[in-house]
């Protein structure tokens, strides 16, 4: 590890200390929101460091479980800890936040940036199709409770109907792992560095950086009440835009950056892969920690929000045929992403 990087790592456990001292010295909420949210985006980027080098020391199987693990860590813990504040409606924005996030503005911002500098990018039409599809029953799923809550009226029902979701959907993410564990290795000539870091240096840092985005996200969860309504932020927004922004940061760059060194299949497994794991793993979390905290919350999401969702699996349905790709298709769902950001302030 060399000394730049220790020094990088020593400001993301500084801005993380700060934000705790914040939190517990009674500063007003939306200054420990504020520096919460930093630190949060600078431990995302850690766990992205982290899980890269743990992954490359360790092979290219537990390289893609330890990004299936380590990559949504954030999100899941803002998820887990809104719902045992009550705050049950950031919960559920910041679920769909996460997919239309990655899938709209990720994904978008990649294939600009990518597009303007590389030109017409290709990449590997099947991989994509699979994952649209695996978008698309995510959106099915989280929708059928949605729509049955608004014709059945019975709670204690969409509660169990929610729960059985919830396990069919873990149930599709685990055979949608393992059939991609069987296709063939995406040919991709890497970039120079390679490993950096022992085994024991990854494994270390990504356990420390964990722990950090456990403590900050309550922080910044213990936060979010006051500075709604200190600065007049709508909740819906919060939950939507803010919060999945921050907790997928790391995300942002790593695609971005691939997508520039014209490496579009693993740009677009970036924004794919996570946005199927929160669809299919962090709305079946959520049900679980609802239970678990005395809380049961379900899948009935509000119909705008699953309005937003739909548009980004119809998108990323699109992008994924024919094996190609270019700026003014990234652009287009950007300038979606813009209009669901707009709706969902002005509502």
């Amino acid at each position: 590890m060399t000394r730049s990087e220790l020094q990088r790592f020593g400001a993301v456990l500084a801005v993380s200390v700060i934000a705790v001292v914040l939190h517990f010295a009674g500063t007003s909420g939306q200054i420990v929101f504020f520096v919460a949210a930093v630190a949060l985006a600078a431990l995302a980027w850690a766990l992205a460091e982290a899980t890269e080098q743990a992954g490359e020391s360790a092979g290219p199987r537990a390289s893609a479980l330890l990004n299936a693990t380590f990559g949504n860590l954030p999100e899941v813990v803002i998820v887990v800890l809104a719902i045992r504040a009550g705050l049950d409606d950031i919960a559920r924005a910041s679920i769909i936040g996460s997919v239309i996030g990655n899938i709209m503005l990720v994904l978008g911002l990649s294939l600009v940036i990518g597009g303007w500098r590389n030109g017409v990018q290709s990449f590997t039409e099947k991989v994509a199709a699979i994952n649209s599809s695996m978008l698309a029953l995510g959106v099915a799923g989280l929708g059928l409770p949605t729509l049955f809550a608004a014709l059945e009226h019975d709670p204690n029902a969409t509660e169990l109907l929610s729960r059985w979701t919830g396990g069919a959907l873990v149930v599709v993410y685990a055979a949608y792992l393992y059939y991609s564990f069987q296709q063939p290795a995406l040919r991709d000539p890497g970039e120079p560095g390679g490993v950096r870091w022992s085994r024991a240096q990854a494994l270390a840092l990504l356990t420390a950086a964990a722990v950090g985005t456990g403590v900050v996200s309550e922080v910044l969860v213990d936060s979010i009440k006051p500075t709604v309504e200190a600065l007049g932020v709508p909740r819906p927004f919060v939950g939507l835009v803010i919060v999945p922004f921050v907790g997928n940061v790391a995300e942002h760059f790593s695609a971005v950056r691939l997508a520039y060194r014209n490496r579009l299949d693993f740009a677009m497994g970036i924004a794919y892969g996570s946005g199927i794991q929160i669809v299919l793993v962090a709305s079946a979390v959520a049900v679980l920690a609802g239970v678990v905290v005395g809380n049961p919350l379900t899948l009935v999401f509000d119909p705008f929000q699953l309005a937003a969702l739909a548009a980004a699996a119809l998108g990323s349905t699109l992008i994924a045929r024919g094996g190609e790709t270019n700026w003014l298709e990234g652009l287009q769902l950007l300038t979606i992403y813009l209009v669901v950001s707009v709706a969902v302030w002005l509502r």
